[in-house]
């Protein structure tokens, strides 16, 4: 990988990061977009992988970015774009603490949650497509996603039963 390329990504990364209401969560759609199709550094099938070994990770959901920078470009790209991933945020909750955030029934506040809210509802929806998608040509996949996605809607079982089971049916090479 060429050297533009990591501050191309960690660029990327940067401007997304300022536009990730709700959490990274709702930029995975973009993110798999760059490193897939746009750079073709990994298949979806491999994205989506890369994806939930960072979900089951110990830590912040957002080490998916860590893991891609270090899979693109080793530890610098690991680092350039973490950085690049937590500096708006940081910057974004500073001035919204200053601002007066910190008193949530404030108008403000009110409006910005009340307004935020679909749009983290639909971004969420849509990673949850993307990474759909991944698994869509093979139907255990699609079986096993419908299974997850009923199991986690009618009963109280902890995920944690479910992200078990995934690993083994993985483990078993059924997936």
């Amino acid at each position: 990988m060429q050297q533009d390329d990591i501050w191309g990504m960690a660029w990327h990364y940067l401007l997304l990061a300022a536009v990730a209401v709700g959490g990274l969560g709702s930029v995975i759609p973009d993110i798999q977009r760059y490193v897939v199709e746009q750079n073709g550094w990994f298949s979806a099938r491999q994205f989506g992988e890369i994806y939930a070994l960072a979900q089951v990770i110990p830590g912040p959901n957002v080490m998916i970015v860590t893991m891609l920078g270090w899979l693109v470009a080793s530890w610098q790209g690991a680092l350039l774009v973490t950085i690049a991933l937590f500096t708006p945020g940081s910057i974004l909750a500073a001035i919204a603490i200053r601002a007066g955030f910190h008193n949530p029934e404030a108008r403000l506040a009110l409006a910005v949650r009340k307004g935020l809210a679909p749009m983290v509802i639909g971004l969420s929806m849509s990673t949850a497509w993307i990474m759909f998608s991944t698994i869509s040509d093979e139907w255990h996949g699609v079986l096993i996603t419908l299974a997850t996605v009923a199991l986690v809607l009618r009963t109280r079982l902890n995920p944690l039963w479910l992200i078990g089971a995934g690993a083994a049916l993985g483990m078993l090479g059924v997936v």
